[in-house]
């Protein structure tokens, strides 16, 4: 029997426990009184056992079918089952029998929350609040449904309050600034958590939200110095040291943010996502013989990691190892074989290669799935154009470009192809369209088709816009 379940328990509680599951083991049955096995029920509901919960559960119902507190860890199991209703109907039944009992105010609460009836919710919270006990966590309950309703001040207000009866209360501390965080009021939350951490300098929690105060306003220096109070108070606070990496990568101090995820990584089971971050340093900093190394170790703690194999096959083609990015490249789409991403990452592969057949293969199986990734439309027609296959990229274009978002890069490609085919007004058309929807669209187009430099027609258009742009300023 593994006994480290009782570590937080008291001795009388684990006879009891062992006692009831060696009797349903043995097909026994023995008296106990109401309290024992509330004790037991509410040892299985504090740690997640279902089994023994319903079996709990339903020998104290025909021990004790009168007796509301068993039949309130009833409801609770019902909700653990996810059968609101009926959880709901039981606890109604209960209120109506003991309409000042908290803990069943307080069940109903929760019960209107799992439904979205966040409203009915609160009512009930405020109901159980008015007993008076445990107002830090009934607050901080209020405080989420005020959340989900996106009455964010009033949420803010609860959370607060609740922090004022409970300053450990990390779920508040971290929900609370998510709240300012929300709504922008950046200096507020600075404000708070810096007050916070005055009146409650071990708490790891505060010190971490301050650090996230201090990084939405990209004081990175600040942020760095709450992360390592955080884990100054809990060095095993894997949050802290991956913020913190990311502070010192956004200061371009690449030898720290790879530290700092170093440490991280001995913080957490996760180890394969702290792996791939490494390595997307190394290979943005073109690296890619140490990213392969990380994202290798990555895919060696998670097999199934898809976009640590699609990153792989990228820093393979930058060492020019071209069939170990295309053996990469296809785990990627074994793990999703529907990825868009994924499927064009290996045509282009291919096409580099100049295996065009197998290109033109992968391509028309992305496809498909082209609606919601404009990216695949462009490589697809980035494809075609270096073919020479100018009519075949325009079709490919015209038909990603209604939905688009980047239509600039569509523009583009599409005033290369008619600048080859020869069909001027279309070409006017385009270029146009970059201006339009790019600020620096006239330069950038000019460097991706240097010859229209030379096209008088092309430039005349240019600088009408520029003359209108400069118009509308003045």
């Amino acid at each position: 029997m593994n006994t480290d379940r009782f570590k937080n328990y008291e001795e009388e509680v684990r006879q009891l426990v062992l006692g009831f599951e060696a009797m349903q083991r043995q097909g026994d049955s023995r008296y106990y009184d109401v309290e024992e096995l509330e004790t037991i029920i509410d040892f299985y509901l504090d740690t997640s056992d279902m089994d023994m919960l319903e079996k709990s559960v339903r020998y104290g119902e025909a021990l004790f079918p009168t007796s509301n507190e068993i039949r309130l860890r009833h409801a609770h199991l019902l909700c653990i089952k996810e059968r609101y209703k009926e959880a709901l109907t039981m606890l109604k039944e209960l209120e109506q029998m003991e309409p000042d009992n908290p803990d069943v105010l307080y069940a109903i609460g929760v019960t209107y929350s799992a439904l979205e009836q966040s409203r009915k919710a609160i009512q009930y919270f405020h109901k159980s609040a008015a007993e008076g006990s445990e107002l830090g966590i009934i607050y901080s309950n209020i405080a989420d449904e005020y959340a989900k309703m996106d009455q964010l001040g009033e949420a803010r207000n609860y959370y607060r309050k609740a922090l004022r009866l409970n300053p450990d209360d990390e779920h508040s501390l971290y929900e609370l600034a998510n709240c300012y965080e929300d709504e922008g009021l950046i200096d507020k939350w600075i404000h708070y958590y810096q007050r916070f951490v005055k009146e409650h300098p071990y708490s790891a929690v505060a010190w971490f939200c301050l650090g996230e105060g201090y990084m939405a306003t990209e004081l990175y220096e600040r942020a760095i110095d709450a992360y390592k109070f955080a884990i100054a108070i809990d060095e095993q606070y894997f949050y802290a040291y991956y913020q913190m990496a990311s502070c010192y990568y956004k200061m371009e101090e690449y030898n720290e943010a790879i530290n700092a995820l170093h440490d991280a990584a001995k913080q957490t089971e996760d180890k394969a996502y702290v792996y791939y971050r490494i390595a997307e340093i190394f290979r943005q900093i073109q690296n890619p013989t140490t990213a392969v190394v990380y994202y290798r170790k990555a895919v060696h703690e998670d097999p199934y990691y898809g976009e640590a194999w699609h990153a792989l096959s990228f820093a393979y083609c930058m060492l020019q190892q071209f069939d170990a990015a295309i053996d990469a490249a296809k785990h990627a789409i074994k793990i999703d074989p529907e990825s868009p991403l994924y499927l064009t990452t290996l045509a282009l592969i291919y096409a580099e290669n100049r295996y065009i057949e197998e290109a033109e293969r992968i391509f028309e199986l992305a496809r498909p799935y082209f609606a919601d990734f404009e990216q695949g439309w462009l490589g697809y027609a980035d494809f075609l154009i270096l073919q020479g296959r100018y009519g075949e990229a325009i079709d490919a274009l015209n038909e990603g470009l209604p939905d688009c978002e980047l239509v600039f890069e569509f523009n583009k490609r599409l005033a290369l192809c008619y600048w080859e085919m020869g069909r001027r007004n279309l070409l006017y058309n385009a270029v146009r369209a970059c201006i339009y929807y790019a600020d620096n669209g006239d330069e950038e187009l000019l460097d991706y088709i240097p010859e229209l430099r030379g096209d008088a027609q092309v430039m005349d258009i240019i600088a009408s816009y520029k003359e209108e742009r400069a118009a509308s300023k003045d």
